[in-house]
């Protein structure tokens, strides 16, 4: 069933949403499983992360640009109320760069395309020992909407432009130090 905008409600039952079930080597175990469904040990599920930085902001290594970051919503299972990147599930059937044009257009309601996606990094997020996420990180250049952002209220509690600076300290307060090196990195090109 589609899911039709009115406003800031929906109308109509969200669909099930599934995902391929991967091996931590990204190795399709040949399973698909709904999202909430219980995690068999080994279980790995493909995840992206987009980094969205103003079109309007200065060319690579001519100055930090501006950010979009998102606040999760405060009902959210994890990280509620967190500044945070825009992100979610890879579903089966779907690449990772489609997955990150939906899912900015979901949660932001912004029109990106895959041809505009530039690949950062990929990284593993262990729930434990033999579980956990397979990252793909992209960054992209976005305009922001002169009438704001027509965020998903249910997903997202805020949406706000940061420098390169209050952003990688967002961003910090849930990542390792790799992460952040590699957000430097991507700073640089993006």
């Amino acid at each position: 069933m589609e899911i039709t905008r009115m406003n800031e409600s929906f109308v109509g039952e969200q669909e099930e949403e599934y995902r391929e079930v991967y091996t931590r080597d990204g190795q399709s175990k040949n399973r698909i499983v709904p999202k909430h469904a219980p995690i068999e040990d080994g279980d790995y599920f493909k995840q992206i992360l987009v980094i969205l930085k103003t079109k309007d902001s200065p060319a690579p290594e001519e100055g930090a640009g501006n950010y979009i970051m998102q606040q999760r919503s405060l009902k959210a299972k994890y990280y509620a109320g967190l500044w945070d990147a825009t992100g979610g599930s890879v579903r089966a059937g779907e690449t990772p760069e489609e997955a990150a044009v939906r899912e900015v257009k979901e949660e932001l309601g912004l029109d990106i395309k895959v041809e505009d996606l530039l690949p950062a990094w990929n990284f593993i997020a262990e729930w434990n020992p033999g579980n956990g996420l397979l990252f793909s990180v992209f960054g992209c250049r976005a305009d922001v909407p002169a009438d704001g952002f027509n965020f998903d209220k249910r997903e997202v509690n805020d949406v706000k432009l940061a420098s390169f600076d209050e952003f990688y300290k967002c961003m910090m307060d849930h990542n390792d130090e790799a992460f952040g090196e590699e957000l430097k990195k991507l700073e640089a090109r993006l």
